[in-house]
């Protein structure tokens, strides 16, 4: 399972990079290593700026978590979820509760997925009632189980999404976290806007928890535009939406977008003492940071 394919190059990458911070302490997750072939040591810089993004996404979970305790029914539902090990961790932490994840990605992903977790005692351990199902009609392959849900399906294609995450078991009226780490961006924004919109649709108790690129024009936004040049992956919804994803949400039918930029993350909300934990970790000889006023 360690090959790439079309599509899951970008998340085994993604995922090597957490493993990467996990090692060296930033953040406590036993689960990641399975979902790649060797653990790599990243630059300090990435480790740092990987554990920001994990501790902000991780934050977003606990408030939804705490907001919705008193609910019988609570979902996570995590767009281009590649090979993260959320369910597996929450699980392991205790933290789901009665909450229910289903995991969305496209159908090779979710397959190469399935088919790592199948293999695998640890995971297969943490899914008693699992059941592999593959629907031949729609291509979709997913994983299900009363708590965890693994579902091959191009989130391009709203009605195909809306039958076989029903058929998943998703209920629509309950409150749902839905998740999106740097997918939205890789398409066009016409599409991009479409799934945004499905969403606030589709699920009226919800919030949308996203993780995106902005400041396009910076030095890290210049670099990290080559970068993705070179690779051929452009990130589209950078040039339309630069600054915030204000514009991206709210037209598309979501009632409120509150947006902050990691470095506000980092000094607003994180507690002193674990930012020093963090910095004592690995020791950076000189850094730049833009600290909000």
């Amino acid at each position: 399972m360690c090959s790439c394919s079309r599509g899951s190059g970008r998340m085994l990458c993604y995922v090597v990079s957490k493993v990467s911070a996990a090692a060296q302490g930033y953040f406590h997750d036993d689960f990641l290593k399975h979902f790649v072939c060797k653990v790599s040591r990243r630059a300090p810089l990435i480790n740092r700026g990987y554990y920001v993004r994990w501790k902000a996404v991780d934050h977003c979970l606990k408030q939804f978590f705490h907001a919705t305790q008193s609910c019988s029914r609570r979902q996570i539902l995590s767009l281009g979820a590649g090979f993260d090990s959320l369910y597996f961790r929450l699980h392991a932490e205790g933290a789901l509760g009665g909450v229910t994840v289903f995991e969305v990605d496209f159908p090779e992903v979710a397959r190469r997925k399935a088919a790592l977790i199948n293999s695998n005692t640890c995971l297969k351990d943490m899914l008693p009632d699992r059941e592999t199902v593959s629907n031949q009609q729609t291509n979709a392959v997913f994983i299900r189980s009363g708590h965890y849900n693994l579902i091959g399906v191009d989130v391009r294609k709203e009605q195909e999404v809306e039958v076989t995450l029903s058929g998943a078991g998703l209920q629509w009226d309950a409150p749902t976290l839905v998740l999106s780490e740097v997918v939205l961006t890789y398409m066009e924004t016409q599409w991009s806007d479409a799934v945004i919109g499905w969403a606030a649709k589709l699920l009226p108790q919800s919030v949308f928890v996203m993780y995106e690129q902005i400041h396009p024009d910076d030095p890290f936004g210049r670099v990290m535009q080559n970068h993705f040049l070179k690779l051929n992956s452009t990130i589209h919804a950078l040039k339309q939406y630069p600054d915030t994803v204000t514009g991206l949400c709210l037209p598309q039918g979501w009632e409120k977008c509150v947006c902050l930029d990691m470095n506000q993350f980092y000094f607003d909300l994180l507690l002193e003492d674990e930012r020093q934990r963090v910095e004592g970790l690995e020791p950076f000889d000189e850094f730049e940071v833009r600290k909000p006023p």
